[in-house]
């Protein structure tokens, strides 16, 4: 028997119960996440260098502005300091201790996560079903896109 919000709400139903790839995240939020990941990244990749904000929003494909914003709310939460490079006249960030820590247990959560959906689907599987959401996402971005919302 099918319940009152799949029968009359499917598309409902469908988008909030299906797809609620928020839950992956449990203490921050994706997009911070993501930010903090790039930095991280950045930060690895050249360890003598300051990770500016001007090259971190290239690397990451959006303009300063967006990506100064986004960095002041991760410095407001305590994630990132934003200081100021006097001699370069060059804004950069580094990652907090507490954001360090906070990636490190997220990390961890995903590795488990990965690891299950590996053993219990299979790689074949696994790659099918990205593959399906990845096609989904594209779907739904384009809808949007053209529907002007």
């Amino acid at each position: 028997m099918m319940s009152v919000e799949l029968k009359h709400h499917p598309e409902e139903w469908f988008f909030l119960h299906n797809f609620d790839i928020d839950k992956v995240f449990s203490t921050i939020q994706r997009a911070d996440y993501l930010i903090l990941y790039y930095i991280k990244m950045q930060a690895e990749q050249h360890p003598d260098s300051k990770v500016y904000l001007a090259d971190l929003a290239a690397v990451m494909g959006l303009k300063v502005t967006e990506l100064s914003k986004a960095i002041e709310k991760l410095q407001d939460k305590g994630f990132v300091a934003w200081k100021t490079d006097r001699e370069a006249g060059r804004t950069y960030v580094e990652l907090s201790s507490k954001a360090v820590e906070l990636m490190a247990e997220e990390r961890a959560f995903m590795q488990r996560c990965y690891a299950r959906l590996r053993a219990e689907l299979g790689d074949e599987e696994l790659h099918r079903a990205v593959s399906t959401m990845q096609s989904v996402t594209a779907i739904l971005k384009d809808e949007r896109e053209h529907s002007g919302v």
